[in-house]
């Protein structure tokens, strides 16, 4: 197994996915829902990040195959596109602006509505934008395509895999916690964090940039 892709491939993930620099987000969403409804929507968030990424983890080359992309193509590309995203995480580019959904009037007729209900009707007015593309986007679904491209072995694939699950289980657990931890934190402890994980990708894309690159001039050298 390839530890330091797998390692690189957690903190990577990760930083794209930002459970605590999205956390005003997720409270924002649910400022109007009970505790446990929270829980439950937290859960279901963090399920959403296992289902979306696993087939693109596990299917990789195949997608950029499909395609006619070529990987250093991709990883340049994807390499762009996760310096904005670091770009605009360390400027501090998110928003609390968005209203928090009400729950739906024949949830609410029931007497009385399971957490899990009402969890399940908020679930589907808030899987986009903070299911997608908040915690499951581009920036997340380029970053598997590429790790997994890069795999050598199975091994290395199961190991990317089992980050996965580690990474939704931190989102949840993030979640589980989110009023407490923004109390705890405060909100320059949020800025600050976002901050630090947007210069970490920063530096992760740069290196996507280089090996791209790189590629492509060893590609010309050799045909030349």
């Amino acid at each position: 197994m390839d530890t330091t892709l797998v390692f690189n491939f957690a903190a990577a993930l990760l930083a794209i996915v930002n459970p605590i620099g999205n956390l005003p987000l997720f409270i924002g969403y649910t400022a109007r829902v009970t505790p446990p409804v929270q829980r439950w929507l937290a859960l279901f968030m963090a399920g959403t990040i296992l289902a979306l990424l696993t087939p693109f983890l596990a299917l990789g080359d195949g997608i950029l195959d499909f395609f006619g992309i070529t990987l250093p193509a991709f990883r340049i590309a994807g390499g762009i596109l996760l310096l904005l995203i670091g770009i605009g995480m360390v400027r501090g580019e998110h928003s609390l602006s968005t209203a928090p959904p009400s729950i739906p009037a024949e949830i609410v007729a029931q007497s009385p509505p399971s957490p899990r209900q009402e969890a399940q009707a908020l679930y589907r007015q808030v899987l986009i934008p903070l299911g997608i593309p908040i915690f499951v986007g581009p920036g997340s679904i380029s970053t598997a395509i590429l790790y997994s491209s890069q795999s050598p072995n199975m091994a290395t694939l199961g190991g990317l895999m089992g980050m996965v699950v580690l990474v939704s289980s931190i989102v949840w657990g993030v979640l589980l916690t989110a009023g407490r931890l923004q109390q705890w934190l405060g909100e320059i402890g949020l800025d600050v964090a976002t901050r630090l994980l947007g210069l970490v990708l920063d530096a992760i894309s740069i290196q996507f940039m280089i090996d791209g690159l790189r590629d492509v001039t060893l590609s010309v050298l050799h045909e030349g």
